[in-house]
């Protein structure tokens, strides 16, 4: 009885106190009125200012690193391998590896070839750009004076390379008319597309706007510390190999010594599987082996080239303003 009496006390004090505060609230109408609209008045305006002052990222995802995106009508791809920047002097890298889609195992693209085009959102009036042949089938996009507020950089590769399939040559009038839909079909080509967000940037305090004989021997250094990776993981991968054989080869004798005592013909199947293992084997050795010996040799072209550009003898095409 004294619980329902002291709930019954509580909830008469609740209903005190907001009978008091709607009291007050109408004594006082129009100063609350005035103080609830200048604060959804303040909400409004500081959502606004952030809204449009405050850098975020884009609305649409980034493009994911090592991710070829197709452009033109060639079948050549790009692929973003890394990106840059340095809010300090607004200095953004961009590194692209094209492929020849048309060619497989193809390292060599025409790069002069290759444009972009870009635009930035919140990158500043200031920021300009250029493209830089790297190797023969890599290139860097670079940026300066961009802003370190920047939200995102759209850029879009394109191919200047003539496609002889989308050139037209009606043999009559009637041919050309019909021609015109395949004409329209084929300037669909592929968008070639690359959204850079600012959160997706690695960020770098030590970078600056390279030259080209910077950025190449850089790409040289890379190409090598790429190839040693690939000849310790084909050296590895032999070393495995050869364990892999001495099992099947122990494999055998235990199996040769039970068919010595039995005509076992599950036995005499288990004895040739592990030979022909063993010879599958020694194929893959056997490609490893190629694969370091091709490493090899284009080590020793990219140390070449290396030599070359420190020499001030690069081949390759010069920057060009985006």
């Amino acid at each position: 009885m004294t619980a329902i009496i002291t709930i019954a006390d509580k909830f008469r004090n609740i209903f005190q106190r907001f009978s008091r505060f709607g009291t007050w609230f109408l004594e006082h109408q129009r100063r609350n009125l005035i103080a609830i609209f200048s604060l959804f008045i303040l909400i409004d305006f500081s959502t606004t200012v952030m809204v449009n002052i405050t850098p975020r990222p884009s609305n649409l995802p980034s493009t994911e690193l090592n991710t070829p995106v197709s452009f033109g009508t060639l079948n050549k791809t790009a692929s973003l391998t890394k990106s840059v920047f340095n809010k300090n002097n607004g200095v953004l890298e961009l590194h692209y590896t094209i492929s020849d889609g048309a060619v497989s195992d193809q390292d060599l693209v025409d790069t002069s070839k290759i444009k972009f085009t870009a635009m930035t959102d919140h990158g500043g009036s200031q920021v300009t750009g250029r493209i830089v042949p790297t190797s023969n089938n890599t290139l860097v996009v670079q940026f300066k004076n961009l802003s370190h507020n920047f939200n995102a950089v759209t850029l879009t590769a394109h191919d200047e390379s003539i496609n002889t399939a989308t050139v037209e040559a009606p043999s009559s009038v009637v041919v050309d008319s019909s021609s015109a839909k395949k004409a329209n079909a084929n300037s669909n080509s592929a968008s070639g597309k690359f959204i850079i967000n600012r959160d997706k940037v690695s960020k770098s305090n030590t970078l600056t706007f390279a030259s080209q004989k910077e950025l190449e021997v850089s790409e040289s250094k890379a190409k090598i510390a790429a190839q040693q990776k690939l000849i310790s993981k084909n050296t590895n991968a032999i070393v495995e190999y050869q364990k892999a054989i001495g099992q099947q080869q122990s494999s055998i004798k235990k199996y040769q010594k039970i068919l010595a005592q039995s005509d076992d013909s599950d036995t005499q199947t288990s004895i040739d599987n592990a030979r022909d293992a063993i010879t599958q084997i020694r194929t893959q050795i056997s490609d490893a082996q190629k694969n370091i010996q091709r490493a090899k040799t284009n080590i020793s072209q990219y140390q070449k080239t290396k030599k070359q550009v420190q020499e001030g003898k690069s081949l390759l095409p010069k920057p060009t303003g985006l």
